[in-house]
């Protein structure tokens, strides 16, 4: 029994559960159970285990021994200088890049203008 469906909503829902997916009947059994819990009352037993399930949803375990080196290793100043550092390094190679094109079309025009004497024929 779930105490949960305690207005027609829920107990439509409790209904389509049980027909179309196989749950159990007695979920939809309501018997108006209410207890009056006192101003003070707290979950004396469950306090720390809903602690360790909060702690799990808001930061989940790494997938894998990779993941998990990855964030003991990592901090947010080694990634943003490693963000600065690979900008750096696209830029000069981007410039490098444009320079070594530059310097095969300066080659293909003085190619252009000057051809490469012929050698004599042994004809």
């Amino acid at each position: 029994m779930l105490p949960l469906f305690t207005d027609e909503k829920s107990n439509d829902y409790a209904l389509k559960l049980i027909q179309e997916y196989e749950f159990d009947p007695e979920i939809a059994v309501w018997d108006d159970y209410n207890p009056n819990l006192p101003a003070d009352f707290e979950y004396k037993y469950w306090n720390h285990r809903l602690a360790v399930l909060k702690g799990i949803v808001a930061k989940p375990p790494p997938a894998n021994k990779l993941i998990a080196w990855f964030e003991r290793h990592t901090s947010e100043r080694n990634a943003l200088t490693v963000a600065v550092l690979g900008l750096f390094l696209a830029a000069l190679f981007g410039f490098l890049g444009f320079a070594v094109g530059v310097a095969q079309l300066v080659v293909s025009i003085i190619a252009w203008k000057h051809p490469a004497p012929q050698p004599p024929s042994n004809n």
